[in-house]
């Protein structure tokens, strides 16, 4: 499971990384002609300074989808925050949230599980050394054979492979943020809201508003 979710992640960023090289490779196809060029004197008359510094700042004031994701990366939902999506991003935190307290959960039961084994096995050691075995080859597979030791060994090995599926869902998790707030960033300024609510049967319904006057 820890493999294939950081699998996911990996390739998430790769065909990211690939959709940004296209976009940049591309060149703008269209062209105008020069009969139907207006010519930049008389752009600036018909346009207000206001009007024609407007753009300016609101590319200053924006967030770009790039940065959006690096924020999620660095803190969930701090990206969501910048675009206003306030629920999305209070859902990655709450999962993220969750996560960690999982995963602190589980290395805390890992450690009580090695203090465990490594008690178990003195006691055995000391059992199997009074019994006159010294040889510590003989030793280790003696230890190894108990089945106290091997129940420990194995419950070890559990709280260990818990810890990575958590540490991989936490990361599935964190790119998932990222690429959410990233295309969240992309239809900031879309005049329809996007909608996604559960329905019945544990299914989730995906819906687009666009307000229509008369």
């Amino acid at each position: 499971m820890a493999r294939t979710l950081l699998s996911a992640c990996f390739l998430f960023l790769a065909l990211l990384g690939l959709s940004g090289g296209v976009r940049a490779q591309v060149p703008d196809s269209l062209q105008v002609p020069d009969s139907l060029r207006v010519p930049d004197s008389l752009r600036a008359q018909e346009l207000p300074a206001q009007e024609l510094e407007a753009p300016q700042e609101a590319q200053v004031e924006g967030i770009t989808p790039r940065g959006a994701f690096i924020r999620s990366l660095v803190l969930p939902g701090w990206g969501h925050a910048e675009v206003k999506s306030y629920v999305r991003g209070g859902f990655y935190v709450a999962t993220q949230a969750a996560t960690a307290f999982m995963l602190i959960k589980t290395q805390t039961r890992l450690s009580r599980a090695r203090d465990r084994l490594g008690l178990m096995e003195d006691v055995v050691r000391s059992r199997l050394l009074e019994s006159g075995v010294e040889d510590p080859l003989e030793l280790e597979e003696a230890m190894a054979a108990d089945p106290v030791v091997e129940d420990l060994q194995a419950l070890v090995d559990t709280r260990s492979e818990q810890r990575e599926d958590w540490i991989a869902l936490g990361i599935f998790f964190l790119f998932l943020g990222g690429a959410d707030a990233y295309v969240s960033a992309h239809l900031a300024d879309f005049p329809a809201a996007v909608e996604i609510e559960p329905s019945s049967g544990g299914r989730m319904e995906v819906g687009l508003r666009i307000p229509v006057g008369f």
